[in-house]
């Protein structure tokens, strides 16, 4: 009986969880380029896709909750709920300014610019004293930054915008980082679930408010079904990358994770030359590589400095994985 139980478990344990974790990665790989497309084709306004996609990603998370952890949602003080809310501003409100970002440049910059969270996570870590500077960790951020100049630096030449917009993805960039930082408590206090739910919920109200403003020239045209479903898929990837990653880190490792997770900007890329037409050259793709090696050296300092550095403390990337919505 056992045996049969054991054999029955593995696909659970196997297949499923790295069935869900390449759903992430085709998910956050295609939401970009997606996101994209809809700029490209439509009169949305980076704030108001912002909402939508909020939104959507919190009615799922809302109800999962309520399903799951309605205790622990409606357990919630004041207190608890602007500490939540707070934290939930840097990571997902900041949303709006990755989508206005991604409006003034490439899928490309954007990729290899967000590419250099876990090496922005890193740096936050050690300046707030909850991780200590080794080097090869310091090795690793100068790689993965140098590596980012030199993929954006020679792709296009359209100068001026793409720079305005790089600054804007940079920005977001820092603000998750600084999200995955200050929630490692939260989280382990209340909950995976509960805390992202609050934080979409917060998040989904600012956005409304600051939607506002830009409703009118949202709706100076029509949606087409085909853009109103792209938006719907941007919503719904959001929540589901979000669920996806939290079962496949209940049977493999934050590194596994980590790891699979360093497919991503390289997948955006490909779709953004496929899809987008948008260039790759030789210094896209060894910039790439320097971004990929850097931040591989960020997430696992143990391996690499356990001689030098005995007291080093265990990697960002279960951290990364975990705590941050998308």
């Amino acid at each position: 009986m056992n045996g049969a139980d054991s054999e029955t478990s593995k696909p659970d344990t196997s297949f499923i969880p790295l069935a869900c974790l390449l759903g992430v990665v085709v998910l956050l790989s295609s939401v970009t380029p997606v996101v994209k497309y809809i700029f490209q084709h439509s009169t949305f306004e980076p704030i108001g896709l912002a909402y939508f996609r909020v939104v959507t990603g919190f009615i799922l998370l809302l109800a999962i909750t309520w399903l799951c952890d309605r205790r622990g949602l409606m357990s919630l003080a004041t207190a608890d709920l602007i500490r939540l809310g707070c934290v939930g501003f840097l990571g997902v409100f900041s949303y709006a300014i990755a989508a206005w970002g991604l409006m003034h440049t490439s899928v490309i910059h954007y990729a290899f610019i967000y590419g250099l969270l876990p090496s922005c996570t890193a740096m936050l870590s050690v300046l707030v004293g909850k991780d200590r500077m080794t080097g090869p960790k310091c090795a690793g951020i100068v790689l993965s930054l140098a590596g980012c100049v030199v993929a954006i630096s020679w792709v296009t030449p359209l100068n001026a915008a793409i720079q305005f917009g790089d600054l804007f993805v940079l920005l977001f960039t820092v603000m998750m980082s600084a999200h995955i930082v200050f929630t490692s408590g939260l989280v382990k206090r209340f909950g995976v679930m509960v805390s992202n739910t609050v934080m979409f919920g917060s998040s989904s109200v600012l956005l409304f408010f600051g939607s506002l403003g830009w409703s009118e020239s949202d709706h100076q045209e029509v949606l087409s079904p085909l853009i109103a479903l792209l938006v719907l898929y941007v919503g719904c990837a959001t929540a589901a990358v979000f669920m996806l990653r939290c079962r496949s880190l209940q049977s493999l490792s934050p590194a596994t994770v980590g790891t699979y997770h360093n497919l991503i900007p390289v997948c955006t890329v490909l779709l953004g030359y496929l899809c987008l037409d948008e260039p790759i050259g030789g210094a896209t793709v060894f910039g790439g590589v320097m971004v990929i090696a850097g931040a591989e050296m960020v997430r696992r300092p143990r391996m690499l400095s356990s001689r030098v550095l005995p007291w080093t403390k265990s990697s960002l990337s279960s951290l990364e994985s975990s705590k941050h919505p998308t």
